[in-house]
C-alpha cells in the first residue's frame, strides 16, 4: 500500500498521521507538479489532487478525509473516532473547520506569499478573515487540556489540527505577512503539547523539512 504525494503537503500529512496513529505503514510514492495535470494522475484524482492512496491491487482512492475513513474501517489499530458519540461529533466538527476555514483560508497565505503564484491583496485579506474565523470557531468549541485535541488518542481532529498548524507556522516564518494563528490560549496550549509528542512531532519535522527544501530549490532556480 502507498500514497502518492508529497511530504510537505498536509494533506498528504494528514493521512500519514492517521496511518502512524494506526500502526500502518505508508509508502509515499512522490508526485507533484506538472504530473498532477496528466490524464493519468487525473483518472485517479478526479480533481488532480494529493493525497491518493494506492492498494496492492491497484484499487486507488483521493481525498485525505475519505481515506483516512477508509483506513479507520478497514485496518486494525486504535480507531480514529472517540467511542462517545459527543465526543466522536466534536473531533468531527474540529476536523470540519479545519477543512472549510482553516484550510481554505491559508490557501490564500499560500499561494500568494509562500509560492508567489498571484498578488490579489483583496484575497490575501479574505483568506485571513476565513482563517481567523475558523480558528476562533476551534477555541470556542474547545480542545481539551491535556494530551491530544480530544479524548485519550490522536483522533481525526489532530490528523487535521497538526499539518495547518506547521504550515501556519511556517509561512509565518518565512513570508512578510503574517496568517494569523497564535495568540489563542487553548489552540497555543495545544500546539505547544503537539509538536513535543513523537507523533506529531514527526509530521511537524517532515513537513519543515520539506517545506525548506522547496524554498530552496525555487530560490536557487530564481
Amino acid at each position: 500500500m502507498k500514497l502518492h504525494g508529497v511530504s510537505f503537503s498536509p494533506f498528504v500529512q494528514r493521512v500519514l498521521f492517521a496511518a502512524r496513529a494506526k500502526g500502518i505503514p505508508l509508502e509515499i510514492a512522490p508526485v507533484g507538479g506538472p504530473q498532477l495535470q496528466t490524464p493519468e494522475f487525473a483518472a485517479i484524482s478526479p480533481m488532480r489532487r494529493i493525497p491518493v492512496l494506492e492498494e496492492a491491487d491497484g484499487w486507488t482512492l483521493c481525498e485525505s478525509r475519505t481515506i483516512i475513513a477508509y483506513l479507520d474501517a478497514t485496518r486494525p489499530g486504535p480507531s480514529l473516532m472517540p467511542a462517545d458519540p459527543r465526543i466522536a461529533a466534536r473531533a468531527r466538527l474540529i476536523a470540519g473547520l479545519v477543512d472549510t476555514e482553516v484550510a481554505a483560508g491559508m490557501r490564500h497565505f499560500v499561494i500568494q506569499k509562500l509560492f508567489g503564484m498571484a498578488a490579489n491583496q483583496g484575497a490575501l485579506d479574505y483568506g485571513a478573515r476565513q482563517l481567523a474565523l475558523g480558528l476562533d470557531a476551534i477555541e470556542r468549541i474547545g480542545l481539551d487540556a491535556a494530551g491530544w485535541a480530544v479524548g485519550d488518542t490522536p483522533t481525526v481532529a489532530d490528523a487535521a489540527l497538526i499539518p495547518f498548524l506547521t504550515l501556519g507556522e511556517f509561512i509565518a516564518e518565512a513570508t512578510d505577512e503574517l496568517p494569523p494563528i497564535a495568540g489563542r490560549k487553548t489552540i497555543d496550549a495545544y500546539w505547544n503539547r503537539a509538536k513535543a509528542m513523537p507523533l506529531g512531532a514527526q509530521t511537524y519535522q517532515e513537513m519543515r523539512d520539506g517545506f525548506a527544501a522547496v524554498m530552496q530549490a525555487r530560490k536557487e532556480s530564481a
